[in-house]
């Protein structure tokens, strides 16, 4: 089983990337539309020997706002980036950096414990190790045939 990344559907969710796809087409930034979207940091999925390795970037973020939790066969990354500086000229504002609360849900195999992921931290990057799970070498049964 590979780690997989479990994405949230929502009904609105083409009407949402329309209107952020006409945002930049037009070169306009909805800011506020963006806050209470939320954001989602990037992840990389990688497979070592014996481990995945989980990378997510996380700047701004201090340890505190960072939870991460594990439940049945999902690992879940949530926190909060909070809005520090908003730029203003006259009537315009602008901010391109996203802000507000982000989530996001791996699966993970079956059988793991808290105890199983190794979490560090550090220059605002998040690193997850996670054990695979160990494969049972198939056991080939010879059938006499009469």
């Amino acid at each position: 089983m590979t780690l997989t990344v479990v994405r949230r559907r929502s009904p609105f969710e083409g009407l949402t990337n329309w209107f952020d796809d006409m945002d930049a087409w037009c070169d306009y930034n909805s800011s506020s539309r963006s806050i209470e979207k939320g954001w989602l940091p990037p992840i990389d999925i990688a497979e070592e020997e014996g481990t995945y390795l989980v990378k997510a970037d996380l700047p701004g973020l201090k340890k505190e706002d960072i939870h991460v939790e594990l439940h049945g066969r999902y690992l879940t990354l949530r926190g909060e980036r909070k809005s520090e500086h908003e730029e203003k000229r006259g009537h315009y504002r602008r901010v391109e950096r996203k802000y507000g609360t982000f989530e996001r849900r791996l699966s993970v195999p079956e059988g793991l414990t808290e105890k199983d992921i190794k979490a560090h931290y550090r220059d605002g990057v998040l690193e997850l190790t996670i054990p695979t799970p160990k494969v049972e070498k198939h056991k080939a049964i010879d059938v006499k045939i009469e």
